[in-house]
């Protein structure tokens, strides 16, 4: 019986992985089709471009999704895969950062991505108990690597802050 219902859930969990792989691969071919649309007007030919990192975040997302669609296939999961749904942690977790990727797009228009990237990354790294040196050195480091990546390397386009833009201080915008 205890066998049963094991192979049970096994199938269940195998299912979940197939629709939720196909839906992913879904998601990434979309948006890999409308990232052609972003403009490559501002970009030189030395440049990797704005295209690459969308581009290349489809590719990986379709390929987990059909990584995740083989796996449910030959109904193999991970030994301690659960498919349950927890709503404490979801609130705990999943809604934090939702509201900090909403007041990020507000603030990136208003203050710039320096300001934007620096403050809320040190906010998520609060709310998710980041401490000692981390704390400040991952805002740090993540905001330049983020601003070097995008900016310099692939020529993405940094729309003016309305509100403030602290790089104007230093004469860099």
């Amino acid at each position: 019986m205890s066998t049963e219902i094991e192979n049970e859930v096994v199938r269940k969990t195998a299912r979940h992985n197939i629709f939720a792989g196909l839906a992913l691969g879904a998601i990434a071919a979309f948006f890999f089709w409308k990232s052609f649309a972003i403009s490559l007007d501002f970009v030189d030919e030395e440049g990797i471009g704005p295209r690459f990192f969308p581009q290349a975040i489809c590719m990986a997302l379709g390929l987990i999704g059909a990584t995740m669609v083989v796996f449910g296939l030959r109904e193999q999961i991970a030994p301690a895969d659960k498919s349950t749904f927890e709503a404490k942690r979801f609130f705990a977790d999943a809604v934090p950062l939702f509201l900090l990727g909403l007041a990020y797009v507000w603030m990136f228009g208003a203050f710039g991505y320096v300001t934007a990237c620096f403050v809320l990354l040190l906010v998520a790294a609060v709310l998710f108990a980041v401490r000692g040196p981390a704390l400040i050195l991952l805002p740090v480091c993540a905001t330049a690597a983020l601003y070097l990546l995008f900016f310099k390397l692939m020529t993405v386009f940094e729309p003016a802050a309305t509100i403030f833009n602290p790089l104007s201080l230093f004469g860099l915008k």
